[in-house]
């Protein structure tokens, strides 16, 4: 149905105008997401500099200037009249009216002309976003592309706020999430899985809120909106830090912020979190007010080789998990990242709270040092391309008088929708699990609050079941998907085989004795 270019936009009739432009790059375009998303940013830079240009006249007009003057006022005083600059030759008009055969060297020229202009938001944001690459991107799909977006209409504040278009970017990320599978759920969380995170962190003005593996910016903007949510004008003093290994998530996130209007208030950089921390003060690891994260689920490329063989030099990761486990490496550094007052708040899969060895070892750290507010099991095939259990883990340096020495485990896996071929959590759930985190009391079924010392007396595990349900008796209450037990049997098909070696060593040198 085609849109009204005239009336204000609606977050579906966007978001489905959006989504639409999948057909224009099915089987055509490689890594369509980099490039749609690009674009919308593209149109929208575009559309809203000539809407604010022509507010600028307005308004120098009614204070007398004639056309003229005031367009060499505006020249003058550029950034105080426009929220992104776009320089001559690199508007949406410019590409559209370029020949097909030179289309893609004309968005590469327009997008890397704002990125110039525009140095501290968007430097090095287009950089691997090639659309002149004519086997990537055919000319003729991307034609097909650029018209289907002229179809929108003019992407201007008045029709399309910049809460509006924000939830659009982030449905489209979604739709691309779900579409590509497991790879989806490395650049982005679920929105409602987010906003409960944000929920049990009730962020307060002028903290610094970071998230050491970003992705596509998802969670810390939860995070900022439910602080504009709880305190109004004052969010404005937080401020959002960010680290994403993948240099096309980060570019992502970089768009992100700006089309949130978070721009200003976010520092998002390129890199590799664990061996090069972007955020340091001096030589020590920087501390935050809040965290926020969801690490990647079982990745085999987080860095266990270069930590095995060299250490950290941050004195961050004290027990090295199992190659392919390598979320609590991850905790570690949230942990020592962590301010005197702060809170933290990480997704986690189920396993990290049972298996043995380095992850145990830091379960018992958090318990001992009291640092663990709760565990909140989230209902199965909640993530895009995994069905694997999670948990929000909530650590707090200064946990509620009430809670004591003692932690929160809820039960939650049965609070949600089933919609498409997801579950979901309903605004009524997370309305739910936080009012029970808040309460501090134990609900039969649902609630347990549980001393430390049992928790250490239980070896450290915190599955949440066994603590709220009692599941005690024999049975196994840990069920593991598919891939979380093939791992769990490589773990100890390789525990065996290294105890075996130290055996025969050992048996060798008894021998030789």
């Amino acid at each position: 149905m085609a849109i009204d270019t005239t009336a204000p936009l609606t977050l579906r009739s966007l978001g489905d105008h959006l989504w639409r432009s999948e057909e224009f790059t099915r089987n055509k375009i490689q890594n369509p997401k980099d490039y749609v998303l690009a674009l919308l940013f593209f149109k929208r830079a575009s559309d809203r500099y000539a809407e604010e240009t022509a507010r600028a006249l307005e308004q120098l007009a009614v204070d007398g200037l004639e056309c003229d003057e005031a367009v060499g006022v505006i020249n003058a005083q550029p950034t105080a009249y426009h929220s992104l600059l776009v320089p001559d030759g690199c508007f949406w008009h410019d590409v559209r009216n370029t020949d097909e055969h030179r289309i893609g060297k004309a968005v590469n020229y327009a997008l890397a002309g704002i990125a110039k202009a525009n140095p501290s938001q968007l430097h090095g944001v287009f950089d691997s976003t090639d659309f002149n690459n004519k086997r990537a991107v055919p000319p003729d799909a991307l034609g097909d592309l650029l018209d289907h977006f002229e179809e929108l209409g003019p992407l201007t504040e008045e029709r399309c706020p910049p809460d509006l278009l924000g939830q659009a970017y982030e449905w489209t990320i979604a739709k691309f999430a779900a579409e590509s599978g497991k790879r989806g759920g490395e650049f982005y969380t679920p929105h409602q899985v987010g906003k409960l995170g944000a929920r049990l962190l009730a962020p307060k003005p002028h903290e610094d809120i970071y998230d050491p593996t970003c992705g596509s910016g998802g969670l810390l903007l939860q995070a900022l909106a439910e602080a504009r949510r709880l305190h109004g004008d004052e969010a404005r003093t937080v401020r959002l830090f960010g680290q994403e290994l993948t240099p096309e998530t980060w570019a992502i996130a970089r768009m992100n912020m700006v089309l949130h209007g978070a721009a200003d208030a976010a520092t998002i950089v390129q890199g590799d979190t664990l061996a090069s921390p972007a955020f340091l003060d001096g030589t020590e690891i920087r501390r935050f007010d809040t965290i926020i994260a969801n690490p990647p689920f079982s990745s085999k490329n987080w860095g266990w080789d270069r930590l095995k063989a060299g250490g950290d030099r941050y004195g961050r990761i004290k027990h090295l998990p199992k190659k392919q486990h390598g979320e609590m490496a991850f905790v570690q550094h949230m942990v020592a990242s962590l301010g005197d007052h702060g809170r933290l708040a990480v997704v986690l899969p189920n396993g990290c709270f049972f298996r043995g060895g380095a992850e145990q070892a830091v379960r018992r750290d958090l318990i001992d040092r009291n640092l663990v507010h709760a565990v909140v099991q989230l209902p199965k095939d909640l993530f895009f391309g995994s069905g694997i259990p999670a948990c929000w883990l909530l650590i707090n340096r200064e946990k509620p008088q009430k809670l004591g020495d003692r932690v929160l485990f809820v039960e939650a896996s049965e609070l949600f929708e089933r919609v498409d071929t997801k579950n979901r959590l309903r605004d009524d759930d997370v309305n739910e699990i936080v009012s029970a985190v808040n309460a501090v009391e134990d609900i039969p079924g649902f609630v347990a609050c549980i001393p430390n010392a049992e928790i250490a007396a239980r070896d450290y595990a915190m599955s949440v079941r066994r603590f709220v349900l009692g599941t005690d008796d024999g049975s196994n209450d840990d069920v593991l998907d598919l891939a979380e037990a093939i791992a769990a049997y490589r773990d100890a098909a390789e525990t065996r085989a290294n105890a075996e070696l130290h055996l025969d060593a050992l048996l060798r040198r008894l021998e030789d004795a």
